[in-house]
C-alpha cells in the first residue's frame, strides 16, 4: 500500500513555499501579509500532522489518521514495543523552546486565541487583532526557516528510515 500521507505531507510543503515565494514584504498591506503568514503557517502545521501519520506508516502501526503529534506517534510506537528515532527527535523538538517547531506551534496556536479587546475596540464591530502582540514578530524570513528546517527533517528521516 502507498504511503498516502507522505504525498499530503509533500503536498501541504509545497503549498506553504508557494504563499510565500517571491513575496515584497514591504509592498503587502497588513491584512495580505497575516493572510500570507497565517495561511503558511497552516499548511505546514498540517504537513507535520501528515508526517506524524506518515511515519506511523512507514513502521506498519494501526489507526494512524488517529495521530496528530508526537506524543500520539510515541505512545502508538510503545503500544507497539518500538522505539524509532524519527519519533524521539521530533518529541525532543517539541520540548525546545527554540526550536522551529515550538515556534511554528506558538503562533499557530496564538491564532486561535480570543483577542482581548480595548474599550475602544470594544465599540468596533470588526476589529483586527494584530497577532505581533501575541507572540514574537513573525516575519517571512522566520516562516521562511521553518519550512527549510522541516523539509530538512523530512528528507533526513525519510533517507534514513528507507536504508533500513
Amino acid at each position: 500500500m502507498a504511503n498516502l500521507s507522505l504525498t499530503r505531507v509533500n503536498q501541504k510543503l509545497a503549498q506553504a513555499k508557494l504563499l510565500i515565494s517571491g513575496v515584497d514584504e514591504d509592498s503587502l498591506k497588513p491584512i495580505h501579509r497575516n493572510a500570507l503568514l497565517e495561511a503558511t503557517a497552516f499548511h505546514l502545521v498540517c504537513a507535520y500532522q501528515h508526517y506524524i501519520r506518515e511515519i506511523a506508516e512507514t513502521y506498519g502501526l494501526k489507526h494512524a489518521i488517529g495521530l496528530y503529534d508526537e506524543t500520539d506517534l510515541m505512545k502508538a510506537f510503545e503500544a507497539a514495543k518500538k522505539h524509532p528515532a524519527e519519533a524521539e527527535e521530533l518529541a525532543a523538538l517539541r520540548l525546545d523552546a527554540n526550536s522551529w517547531l515550538a515556534h511554528l506551534q506558538t503562533y499557530y496556536d496564538s491564532l486561535w486565541q480570543v483577542p482581548k479587546l480595548t474599550n475602544s475596540q470594544s465599540e468596533e464591530l470588526i476589529s483586527l487583532v494584530d497577532v505581533d502582540k501575541i507572540v514574537a514578530p513573525v516575519t517571512f524570513e522566520s516562516v521562511w526557516k521553518w519550512h527549510s528546517e522541516f523539509v530538512a527533517l523530512v528528507l533526513r528521516q525519510r533517507e534514513t528510515s528507507a536504508e533500513f
